[in-house]
């Protein structure tokens, strides 16, 4: 019998380059979004877009941000037309810094980072995070799902990753409860995507009511 042999596919590789060396001085000045010296820009073969990225900067002394803009390439040269910009916000580190980007096609930003809605504060933003991710831990618990199957990473300690926070329309907070007690409504409603190893498993809803508190809504756990 032959030997089977598996080769391991590798990473696909990106082009990196800051941005003023690619882009021209007037082809910045003239777009939307404000792009300056210092910039990262990203392209990736298989991907019919590229990334300028902003230096990620620790804001309030408690997380990192960093802002992203999306640019369709044409032709696999550096013809751009923006298409989005989006932003990512992480926990500073064990060192009191930022976490690294990693380029990578299968892990950018990483694990660590979370897309967070632009309108939303960067308060609310890590609150959600933090919620989901000790509430996550506990329902897949209660769940029975092995913990061994949920990467650990170094500098985050729940285990789970929030790939995105965003803040929906109130109604999708209410349940029955809510609308027959008309005194404390929620106000705003939040959804936090959960992932393991970059697959989407777990979804889950916080609303903030009016007396200011924070409360879990409701989950759909898919144990892949």
């Amino acid at each position: 019998m032959l030997p089977i042999i598996i080769y391991e596919v590798p990473n696909l590789s990106c082009d990196i380059a800051a941005v003023e060396q690619v882009l021209s001085a007037s082809v910045m000045a003239q777009s939307s979004y404000k792009l300056d010296n210092g910039m990262t820009l990203v392209r990736c073969l298989s991907k019919p877009d590229a990334f300028v990225v902003s230096k990620p900067a620790i804001k309030q002394g408690k997380a990192c941000v960093f802002d992203e803009v999306s640019l369709k390439w044409e032709n696999r040269a550096w013809h751009f037309r923006e298409s989005e910009s989006r932003k990512y916000a992480a926990r500073i580190n064990s060192k009191g810094l930022c976490p690294s980007l990693d380029y990578r096609e299968q892990f950018y930003p990483g694990q660590q980072w979370t897309e967070i809605s632009p309108d939303m504060t960067l308060e609310a933003s890590m609150e959600i995070k933090n919620l989901a991710e000790l509430s996550g831990i506990a329902l897949l618990r209660k769940a029975g799902l092995p913990w061994e199957r949920y990467s650990r990473n170094a500098d985050d300690p729940s285990l789970l990753h929030v790939a995105a926070v965003h803040e929906v329309k109130a109604e999708r907070c209410l349940n029955e409860w809510d609308r027959i007690w008309p005194f404390n409504k929620p106000v705003q409603c939040y959804q936090a995507i959960m992932g393991r190893d970059f697959s989407y498993v777990e979804w889950m809803a916080f609303a903030r009511y009016k007396d200011g508190s924070i409360r879990f809504k409701g989950t759909s756990i898919i144990i892949a």
